[in-house]
């Protein structure tokens, strides 16, 4: 099977002039992307549905996280010197990260817009990224495959039990929706490190580690917490930001030149946060430092930057939630 996902890897990368497209549509699986996504849904279109794909990114990207470890399948250029390594990570490969993220952000943003078109467009874009994340070497045909699966049972769980979540939040006092967040983002911390245990003892085989320095020129360390522990804090500050935002009032942006002005000041912010956050990485300040930093990320968010846009005038706020 590998064998075959390989022959495929490597037809599919005799087409040189595929490469620009390929790696755009890489993109719109990316983290990176999502991180510009999220907020646009957010802060310019609607603050609840927004709210709904940043929380279903986050809680994808968590579970994706622990998959990969209990998985632990290689990337090709892991183990085939002759497949180009067009995008390289240093985490696993099974299951793929952009394919699972894909479906999830994308198919609930369909749902939300409840349009034949939107359903058309999010499959399309998905189908474009599965393609694509084994063009560029990054995934084997079955890690996309996986990715799709687990990415479509946990829409389909999000979307049942989104209005009953809901609901019950609802009803909690804020102390209660911040201690559910925490408690949340507790979760997905716990959920990597028992994938960690259920792998204990096995090892990286030094082939793989040697073909992927060759190929990319990057060390691999798949068994890093990063990505559960980037997932873990966006849960808390997002939910936490949203929860309190809700209790003050929320928030409305209406018209065109508002709107851009909001996406451009938030984001100025975000990047800033990010900024630091790799920062903060690339010195090793330390796991908690990171944790904190994108719950702060998050907070910024669903909190941070709506109540500067109210105070600039850029956006009103709304009634709040009853208490």
């Amino acid at each position: 099977m590998i064998s075959t996902d390989l022959s495929i890897i490597l037809f599919l990368q005799s087409y040189e002039w595929a490469i620009p497209m390929m790696r755009f549509a890489s993109f719109l699986g990316s983290l990176e992307f999502m991180l510009l996504f999220m907020p646009f849904l957010f802060w310019c279109w609607d603050a609840p549905r927004g709210f709904r794909v940043g929380l279903i990114l986050v809680a994808s990207h968590g579970l994706n996280a622990a998959l990969k470890v209990v998985l632990h399948g290689p990337r090709p250029y892991w183990i085939d010197p002759s497949v180009q390594a067009l995008s390289t990570q240093p985490s696993f490969g099974m299951p793929s990260g952009h394919a699972q993220n894909a479906v999830s952000i994308w198919g609930l943003t369909a749902h939300l817009i409840h349009k034949r078109w939107a359903v058309a467009l999010a499959a399309g874009v998905c189908l474009f990224i599965g393609i694509s994340r084994a063009y560029l070497g990054a995934h084997l045909l079955g890690d996309v495959l996986v990715g799709w699966a687990a990415g479509a049972v946990f829409l389909g769980l999000f979307i049942r039990a989104m209005p009953i979540l809901e609901e019950r939040i609802e009803r909690m006092d804020l102390k209660g929706q911040i201690a559910l967040a925490f408690l949340a983002s507790l979760a997905i911390i716990l959920l990597y490190l028992l994938g960690r245990a259920s792998v204990a003892g096995w090892q990286v085989p030094p082939a793989w580690e040697a073909n992927a320095l060759r190929a990319g020129g990057e060390v691999i360390a798949p068994f890093s917490p990063v990505d559960a522990l980037l997932a873990a804090g966006m849960m808390l500050g997002v939910s936490s930001g949203y929860a309190i935002l809700n209790r003050w009032g929320g928030f409305r942006v209406d018209g065109l030149s508002r709107r851009l002005a909001c996406y451009l000041l938030g984001m100025a912010g975000v990047v800033l946060i990010w900024h630091a956050l790799r920062e903060a990485q690339m010195h090793a300040v330390g796991w908690i430092i990171n944790y904190i930093m994108i719950t702060l990320a998050g907070l910024w968010v669903t909190l941070g930057a709506p109540l500067i846009f109210i105070r600039l005038g850029l956006a009103e706020r709304e009634e709040p939630a009853d208490r």
